[in-house]
């Protein structure tokens, strides 16, 4: 049997073109703004962090360093307009084409987020 993870996105698009996004797709609409840092950020940003562990366990030492549970990386785009990226868990959410003058507005819908965990249901045994 195979497990597969359905891949979700949602895009809120605004008149100036800018918009913002929550997605839990591997690529999201700020891939280019982070190549746009460099290699290494990008393949640090991106990496599978399932694997990263399972390769260092197998040499019983830290070749990879794990990409943290929350990533944030942001910047401007050669239009001079802002982006910004941030990873929690395998959700990422963001922006891009921002107005420098809107992007306070932007940051506080960003800060406002947070992942709502699942609670387990407490189940009874009964032998």
């Amino acid at each position: 049997m195979y497990n597969t993870i359905e891949e979700v996105e949602k895009c809120y698009c605004y008149p100036d073109s800018s918009f913002f996004y929550i997605s839990n797709y591997y690529y999201n609409e700020n891939t280019n703004n982070i190549e746009s840092l460099g290699d290494s950020i990008f393949e640090y940003r991106f990496q599978n962090r399932e694997l990263c562990k399972s390769i260092n366990d197998a040499l019983g030492m830290e070749y990879y360093h794990i990409l943290p549970d929350t990533f944030e990386l942001s910047g401007m785009n050669a239009d001079s307009l802002c982006w910004r990226d941030v990873l929690i868990d395998n959700i990422s959410i963001g922006y891009v084409n921002v107005r420098p003058e809107l992007k306070a507005k932007y940051d506080q819908c960003l800060n406002t987020y947070s992942v709502k965990k699942e609670k387990k249901k407490n189940k009874k045994i009964i032998e």
